[in-house]
């Protein structure tokens, strides 16, 4: 433990956007502890190259008493945190129809409930740091599909709607206990996530996502999320393009649904032909 470091939190940190996260994190001279289901080795031994100040521990982020444990772990290895930063997540890309009621369910218990226990289980911890004369900040890795429905993202959607949600209610109840919170909004990024799901996804997805930026790089993505981390902003939207169709969906409900209501014939038409 290093008393000078800021010390930050990242869960899903051993792959995708968690781990590049974590790299900036390094570089910027933090002490980092990852938390994650799978690949805590591999990602400790690359992440070393960055900094030695970095351990990791696995946990189940459906399972709320294993991350009290791991959460007590971490704050005997480096201390309170500076930063909680909950990157966990999956996503199952199935037209309704076709997921089982078990891969919604998956999705809802690991990316909303997972949330809410993550932030739980840290709670105490990040109260902590306040009496240490911190201003401790969560962040909460939610999506462009938080924001607008997308086709092909039932349970995905339904999940990250609920982690905006969840974030807006923390923001309200722990900024009096000098607690910030913060959500924050990307498009698709090119993830190892991504590229599994890539094998199952609707082709009629795949066309609509190009409304809302596309598929963003893995480094400029991660460069845009790690700067509105340290934003005063609440809610951090990624991309410029995502941006104006949020505001449009928000702004003129209607003239939105009606253009994704045409693309979308569109593309169900040439796919028929």
């Amino acid at each position: 433990m290093n008393k000078n470091m800021k010390t930050a939190w990242v869960t899903g940190g051993s792959s995708g956007i968690g781990l590049e996260l974590t790299k900036r994190l390094l570089k910027d001279k933090y002490q980092v502890c990852i938390f994650a289901h799978t690949g805590i080795e591999q990602a400790i031994a690359d992440l070393q190259k960055y900094s030695p100040a970095v351990c990791g521990f696995e946990v189940d982020v459906q399972n709320e008493s294993t991350m009290h444990a791991k959460f007590a772990e971490a704050v005997a290895a480096f201390g309170t945190p500076d930063l909680l930063i909950n990157s966990a997540g999956i996503s199952i890309a199935k037209n309704f129809e076709e997921m089982s009621s078990q891969e919604f369910e998956r999705q809802i218990s690991i990316n909303l409930v997972g949330s809410r226990n993550v932030a739980h289980a840290a709670l105490s911890h990040l109260k902590q740091a306040v009496q240490q004369g911190k201003r401790p900040k969560l962040v909460f890795i939610a999506s462009a599909a938080g924001l607008v429905g997308c086709y092909g993202y039932t349970g995905y959607c339904s999940s990250k709607f609920g982690v905006i949600g969840l974030a807006e209610v923390l923001r309200m109840e722990l900024r009096s206990q000098n607690i910030d919170v913060a959500v924050v909004c990307p498009p698709e990024v090119d993830t190892p996530l991504v590229t599994e799901e890539r094998k199952t996804g609707s082709p009629v997805t795949a066309a609509l996502k190009q409304l809302g930026g596309g598929t963003m790089p893995v480094d400029k993505a991660c460069q845009e999320i790690y700067n509105g981390i340290f934003s005063n902003e609440f809610m951090v939207i990624i991309g410029a393009q995502l941006r104006i169709l949020t505001k449009l969906s928000r702004v003129f409900p209607d003239l939105y649904r009606n253009q994704i209501d045409k693309k979308l014939n569109k593309i169900i038409q040439k796919l028929a032909s």
